[in-house]
């Protein structure tokens, strides 16, 4: 793990520090620190380190100080800090100059700066940046281990939950992100930035984690499931004025972690969906992808036939239920309406009754299902679940 230069810069300690050369080296990753007390130091610095020095071995050899940052750049060293060792000394020229030439970042340190007051708050954020991504590479491996049923029992799964704070035996939205990790080195750091931004955003108890190549958000219920979804899509929202080639997905919900991999799957279809046919708000959620949800298929045969299963369910079990419970038969009208291409009088004209009676069931059909059947799509998503009924 690493910070970089540019980092480094904005910690406290360096507030009163100046970049005198090699700003555009500000992105140089550094992983270590060292300390320059001997002429030849050249020889004992190691890649992706910040050096740190008072210039005292080489004070007033200007051979040593014009071939010092050629040398310390070739070895692929991060930056120099320099803190002069008697007030109102100056860096030389030719450092600068060669700095300036090797995009290598050259900075002063005031007067009288102790080198711990340097090397102790960048040390500590390196390590603290260490832990992160040590932590959510384990989380991610719990992840992981869930979606592909490696888990051995619940109580492991919540025991492992409470040791990250994870509340995994409640409600959750499963929220996939597809975005271009390869912009972000420190997977670690981004997953971090999120987690902050959720808690910034009054969204607590949110898991994150890193899959393959995407960013999976747990959302948990809050209050109620519609305030928690009208709380996510305005987080999902924002994120995309911050990531603008990014893309989202959401499951249903989930009532506990068990049920991750169904979750997951519903979220990665919806994903795939608001990518593929370039949904204007990048967001497409899993039920409300109508049709959709039959046209991509899984890998898994079983989440196959369950996602035709829950189709057909959620468009025609309403129906199902009123004919059995009124001794209705609106399940026939809608058949006999779509086979009609839709034509209520043809329809009624096929069932022996009046275009009224007709409209007047439809109606019913429209209310009980919550949709309205002078949509195409509409028209089209309930025949495939009549034609899928026959099937199942």
């Amino acid at each position: 793990m690493y910070i970089t230069v540019e980092d480094a810069l904005a910690l406290p300690a360096m507030t009163k520090a100046t970049l005198l050369a090699g700003k555009d080296g500000l992105q140089r990753k550094i992983v270590s620190v060292n300390i320059m007390e001997v002429p030849d130091i050249s020889d004992y610095v190691k890649s992706e380190e910040l050096l740190v020095t008072t210039m005292y071995p080489i004070q007033g050899d200007i051979l040593l100080q014009q071939a010092l940052i050629p040398a310390l750049a070739q070895k692929g060293v991060s930056a120099i800090a320099i803190a002069p060792i008697t007030a109102g000394t100056n860096i030389p020229e030719c450092m600068i100059e060669q700095a300036h030439l090797h995009n290598f970042p050259l900075i002063r340190l005031p007067y009288g700066t102790s080198f711990n007051d340097i090397l102790n708050p960048i040390l500590e954020q390196i390590l603290e940046r260490k832990h992160i991504e040590t932590e959510h590479r384990f989380r991610a491996r719990i992840i992981g281990d869930i979606l592909q049923g490696k888990n051995a029992s619940k109580s492991q799964l919540l025991s492992l939950g409470k040791f990250y704070g994870w509340k995994i035996d409640s409600p959750f939205f499963p929220v996939l992100m597809d975005i271009d990790t390869e912009q972000y080195e420190d997977s670690g750091l981004l997953l971090q930035n999120f987690s902050n931004l959720l808690k910034k955003h009054g969204i607590f108890g949110t898991i994150v984690a890193d899959v393959d190549e995407d960013i999976l958000f747990l959302f948990p219920h809050m209050k109620t499931p519609d305030a928690a979804i009208a709380k996510i899509r305005s987080f999902l929202k924002l994120l995309l004025n911050d990531f603008p080639g990014s893309y989202f997905g959401m499951g249903r919900s989930i009532s506990d972690i068990l049920q991750l991999p169904a979750g997951f799957s519903q979220a990665k279809h919806a994903c795939v969906i608001a990518k593929c046919f370039g949904s204007p708000e990048r967001i497409a959620e899993f039920e409300h992808l109508g049709v959709y949800k039959l046209l991509l298929d899984s890998t898994d045969a079983s989440q196959n036939l369950k996602n035709k299963r829950d189709f057909v369910s959620e468009k025609l079990g309403s129906i199902i239920e009123f004919d059995t419970q009124n001794n209705t038969q609106l399940l026939r009208t809608l058949r006999t309406f779509l086979e009609a291409n839709g034509n209520l009088r043809q329809a009624a004209k096929d069932m022996f009754i009046h275009h009224n009676t007709m409209r007047y069931r439809l109606n019913q059909i429209e209310a009980l299902t919550n949709s309205n059947f002078s949509s195409l799509e509409t028209k089209l998503e309930f025949l495939l679940a009549l034609k899928l009924s026959v099937l199942l």
